[in-house]
């Protein structure tokens, strides 16, 4: 493996005059570029917190791992962490935005969410969890390239994080009312109720055995994933052998979703443990 060496930036040594703030930001952070470099400045966490994450990134120095913007080097001011760079991933969008959209064919899709997922796997294997994974925080660019982001919010060896996704929280605290276990099954987990997300247009738990079908009769990957669908919103049963998403994706499915039709399908359908 190729090491870096994380350098340190002054802050008075940035020409602010030079950045532009990018449209997608952080909820506790302010993020520019130059157009080679991105800028993060965690101005949302408490001195403890920005303690935690520079000793966290040091001992992190040295890792790379293709597709994720880990840091380049760390942001100080009079000894005091304030941020840090890394690589730009221009002309770039959040995966979750490349499909806010009615119509889309499920193999463009599922060749991204392939490839996220082998991401994870490489993520996993150089002890890092995510914990904070969403689609949110994949970027794709226009040439179809992948990229995880906002990394300052994963578990790492002994360094943990308060962090969780959005969609974590309204599934395994709100509609589980599940303890918090971090391992590699919790991204696992994030990965799948962000595919079904993307895929349905609204939580797993919300589908309906009807609307389910509607699509896994058409989609390979879903009829692949049933067994799992069913044991997760099933809450009586235990989460246990999550698979890596890239282990379900068949990709020859083909198939052009219209995501309206699937929303306004049976709304009103009271929901089923089993699909």
């Amino acid at each position: 493996m190729e090491e870096i060496k994380l350098e340190e930036v002054k802050l008075k040594e940035i020409n602010f005059f030079a950045l532009r703030k990018l449209q997608s930001q952080g909820t506790k952070s302010t993020i520019y570029t130059d157009g080679v470099v991105c800028y993060k400045f965690l101005d949302g966490l408490y001195s403890d917190e920005k303690k935690n994450l520079y000793k966290k990134f040091l001992d992190m120095d040295g890792i790379k791992i293709n597709d994720v913007l880990l840091p380049q080097s760390l942001i100080t001011e009079d000894g005091n962490f304030k941020g840090y760079t890394m690589k730009y991933f221009a002309n770039s969008i959040p995966l979750s935005d490349k499909f806010l959209k009615r119509h889309f064919n499920c193999n463009e899709l599922l060749v991204y969410v392939e490839k996220a997922s082998k991401i994870l796997r490489n993520l996993h294997n150089n002890r890092i969890i995510c914990q904070n994974l969403s689609f949110g925080n994949i970027l794709v660019d226009d040439d179809d390239n992948i990229a995880f982001c906002d990394i300052d919010g994963c578990t790492y060896g002994e360094h943990t994080s308060s962090f969780i996704s959005g969609l974590l929280n309204d599934f395994l605290i709100d509609y589980r009312h599940s303890k918090l276990v971090i391992n590699e099954d919790l991204d696992k987990l994030s990965m799948i109720l962000s595919f079904y997300l993307t895929m349905y247009g609204q939580l797993l738990q919300k589908i309906t055995r009807r609307q389910y079908h509607t699509l896994s009769d058409k989609i390979q990957t879903l009829e692949n994933l049933r067994d799992i669908a069913n044991m997760l919103v099933d809450k009586s049963s235990l989460i246990t052998d999550l698979p890596y998403l890239d282990e379900a994706i068949d990709l020859t499915d083909n198939y052009e979703i219209d995501r309206k039709k699937v929303l306004t399908m049976n709304k009103n359908q009271r929901k089923f443990k089993k699909f």
